[in-house]
C-alpha cells in the first residue's frame, strides 16, 4: 500500500470502497510542503479538497502536487461482544489514534488598528482620548487572538477572538476640561475669565481636570457557524456576538446567514448578511442589516510563500430607528502575505457613505453646538473642542457678529471637520495548532 497513486487513482479509491474503508493519504508538493493523514474531499478540473485530522479543509492545485501516498491503515482489535450479557454489549474504547491530532488553530497578531463594518474600533476613540484630531492612520497598538476549534465535524465551526488594547488602556484627563467633580459640567470658563481679570476666580484644589472613562476597550468576538453544502453552493448560518469591557455597550449580536457559490472559484465568492438582533445603545442601530460581498484568490497554493488578496464590499441598511439611513459601509480591500506559520497583512477601509457613522452615538457631539446635520459627514474634531485655548478661541470667534445663526455658523466651521473616509492599518502574526 506504499505505493504512489495519481489523483485519479484516489478519486477511485473513494467510488469503488465503502466511505469508512477509505485510507488517508500524504500529499507532497513541489516546494516542499506535506500534507499527512488527509482524506480527498472532492475534485475539480484544476482542485482537489482535502480534510486533515483536525477537521481543517484545504483546496490545493493539482499542478502544484509533487506526488500522493497512500498511508497504512492503523487496524485496532476490536472486543467481542456478549449478547448474552444482561448490560449490554461491551464496546471497546474508542483508539487515541481517531482523537483529532490537535485542538486548536490558534493566530496571534500585532496591528496599529481595527475596523468592523465601516467603524475604526480603536483609533478614533484614541483621539478623542487624546485631543487629537480624526486621521487615516493610527497607533492604536492592540494585541488579536484567535482561537478556531479543531476536530469538530466538518460543517460546525467555532472560534473566538479578543482584542486587547496595548497602549491607552487607563483613565486620564486628556479631554482638558475643568471639573469640581469627575463627569460633571466644563468649567474652563472659570480659568478664561481668571486670566481676563487677573483675578483667580475657582479654587484650583476644587476645580481642575479629573480622570474620564477614555482608556481603550477589550474586545470579544464570539463566532458559531454551520455549513450545508449542495449543488448550488454552500449555504451557511451562525451567529456573532461582540462583547466590550464598557459596561454601557453590553454587547452587540448578529444573526449570520451566507453563501458561497459554486462557480468563479478562482474568485472564491461569497455573500453575506449580518442582521442585527439585540437592543443595545437604547435602540440605536437596532434592526440593521449589512450585507457584504467577499471575494479572494489564493496564489501559490499549497506553497510555503503565498499571497491572497481580497476585498470586501458591505452595504448597511435601518441604520438608526430614526434617520433610516442606507448606504455602503465600506469598501475594504486586504493584501496578506503568508511564509510558512507567519504573515503579514496591508489593509484598507474606505467609508463611501461617510454619514452612517455621522451621529452622536459613533462620534459624540462634544462641540458647542450639538450636531445639527447628521447627513453631511461632518463631525467635531477632538483637537478643537476643549481646552483653555479652544475656550478663547471660540469666546472671540463668538464676540464677531450679535446674530445667533452667524455666531453659530463660525463656531462651527472653525470646530468641525470631515469624518475621515479612508483608514489603513497592518497586522503582522503568525498562526499554529496546539
Amino acid at each position: 500500500m506504499g505505493r504512489i497513486l495519481g489523483i485519479s487513482s484516489i478519486l477511485l479509491l473513494i467510488l469503488t470502497f465503502p466511505l469508512e474503508s477509505i485510507l488517508a493519504v500524504t500529499i507532497q508538493m513541489n516546494a516542499g510542503r506535506i500534507f499527512k493523514k488527509v482524506s480527498v474531499q472532492k475534485e475539480t478540473e484544476t482542485e482537489i479538497e482535502v480534510v486533515d485530522p483536525d477537521g481543517v479543509i484545504y483546496r490545493i492545485r493539482k499542478d502544484k502536487i509533487k506526488q500522493i501516498t497512500e498511508d497504512t491503515p492503523d487496524t485496532v482489535p476490536e472486543f467481542a461482544s456478549d449478547e448474552s450479557v444482561p448490560t449490554g454489549a461491551v464496546k471497546s474504547p474508542s483508539p487515541k489514534d481517531t482523537l483529532p491530532e490537535h485542538s486548536i488553530l490558534l493566530s496571534q497578531s500585532l496591528s496599529n488598528d481595527g475596523a468592523f463594518q465601516g467603524s475604526d474600533l480603536f483609533g478614533e476613540r484614541q483621539a478623542r482620548r487624546n485631543g487629537t484630531s480624526y486621521k487615516d492612520f493610527y497607533e492604536a497598538y492592540f494585541l488579536t487572538t484567535s482561537a478556531e476549534i479543531l476536530g469538530l465535524p466538518k460543517p460546525f465551526k467555532l472560534g473566538l477572538t479578543m482584542m486587547n488594547p496595548l497602549v491607552d488602556r487607563s483613565n486620564t484627563d486628556a479631554d482638558l476640561r475643568l471639573q469640581s467633580t469627575p463627569g460633571g459640567p466644563d468649567q474652563t470658563y472659570l480659568l478664561d475669565k481668571s486670566i481676563a481679570t487677573g483675578v483667580l476666580q475657582f479654587d484650583p484644589n476644587e476645580v481642575k481636570t479629573r480622570k474620564e472613562k477614555n482608556g481603550l476597550y477589550d474586545y470579544l468576538f464570539t463566532r458559531a457557524m454551520y455549513d450545508h453544502e449542495t449543488r448550488l453552493g454552500t449555504f451557511s448560518a451562525g451567529f456573532l456576538f461582540i462583547n466590550q469591557n464598557d459596561p454601557t455597550y453590553v454587547m452587540r449580536g448578529y444573526w449570520v446567514i451566507g453563501w458561497k457559490a459554486p462557480f468563479w472559484e478562482w474568485l472564491n465568492p461569497q455573500f453575506s448578511i449580518n442582521n442585527k438582533m439585540l437592543n443595545d445603545y437604547g435602540g440605536t442601530f437596532q434592526g440593521t442589516h449589512n450585507y457584504r460581498l467577499t471575494v479572494s484568490h489564493e496564489f501559490f497554493k499549497g506553497e510555503t510563500f503565498r499571497i491572497t488578496p481580497s476585498l470586501v464590499v458591505g452595504y448597511a441598511e435601518v441604520n438608526d430607528n430614526t434617520d433610516r439611513k442606507k448606504g455602503i459601509s465600506d469598501i475594504s480591500p486586504r493584501l496578506q502575505f503568508d511564509y510558512g506559520k507567519l504573515f503579514f497583512a496591508a489593509n484598507m477601509m474606505y467609508r463611501a457613505t461617510p454619514a452612517l457613522v455621522d451621529n452622536a452615538t459613533y462620534t459624540p457631539s462634544i462641540g458647542v453646538y450639538p450636531d445639527s446635520n447628521a447627513n453631511d459627514g461632518l463631525t467635531i474634531d477632538p483637537a478643537k473642542a476643549y481646552g483653555y485655548k479652544n475656550e478663547l478661541i471660540i469666546n472671540y470667534i463668538s464676540s464677531l457678529s450679535d446674530d445667533p445663526a452667524v455666531k453659530r455658523a463660525l463656531v462651527d466651521h472653525y470646530q468641525q471637520q470631515h469624518i475621515v473616509h479612508v483608514i489603513f492599518f497592518y497586522n503582522i502574526g503568525y498562526t499554529i495548532r496546539i
